[in-house]
């Protein structure tokens, strides 16, 4: 897959295990406000935008409210617990000195998404981090899209390494290619759909994207 120029990654699931820190804001916000939900259902909640698993307990108008009081409670520790996938920063660095050009496409904040960067040490191979912006940027394409063109990136020599459908989906809208990682929240509508190709470990990027 030589003609890629740009890849990038999304961040949860695909740069680090986020569910611990995740899970437990989730349980803390919905601890706060009475609401009961099946735990089992956060692994999904993890990938798309924070409003929209809200806007599945909550009436539209309490859903920036509940966001907000999620990101105070995550950024005071929870953003933490969440380690890096073995492998990755290896691949990064492999990738970079071959010549590719590495970016963040993620549904995290913006300065969340920087900050998890440097705290991670894996700025230093990354030439840009785009991030959620609310009210500006929020879905998966928009987030993509955005990053293409701060880096001057094609459709054509970009690719979205990611594990969830919504990043799959988000290539799609974007006119992008994506390889399909397995080892984050991937699930069979992930799966089931077409994608340039899937690594089941972070090392198999190096043979995808030779």
């Amino acid at each position: 897959m030589a003609k890629y120029k740009f890849v990038f990654f999304d961040l949860d699931g695909t740069i680090s295990n986020s569910y611990e820190g995740i899970a437990r804001s989730l349980d803390a916000t919905f601890g706060h406000y009475g609401i009961n939900v099946d735990k089992s259902l956060y692994p999904g909640y993890i990938g798309p935008p924070l409003s929209d698993t809200f806007k599945l307990y909550f009436p539209p108008e309490k859903v920036g409210e509940v966001v907000a009081w999620f990101r105070d409670n995550y950024v005071k520790g929870d953003i933490f617990r969440n380690p890096v996938y073995d492998g990755i920063p290896e691949v990064m660095k492999e990738l970079k000195e071959r010549g590719y050009i590495l970016c963040v496409a993620t549904c995290k904040k913006q300065e969340e998404a920087e900050m998890l960067m440097r705290h991670f040490g894996i700025d230093k191979y990354l030439t840009y981090v785009s991030g959620l912006t609310y009210g500006v940027r929020e879905q998966k394409a928009e987030i993509l899209e955005y990053g293409m063109a701060h880096v001057g990136a094609t459709r054509e020599n970009s690719v979205m390494v990611g594990d969830t459908i919504y990043d799959v989906q988000g290539a799609d809208l974007a006119g992008v290619d994506c390889i399909l990682c397995k080892w984050g929240f991937t699930d069979e509508r992930a799966l089931a759909m077409k994608v340039a190709a899937v690594a089941d470990k972070p090392a198999d990027l190096l043979h995808i994207l030779k």
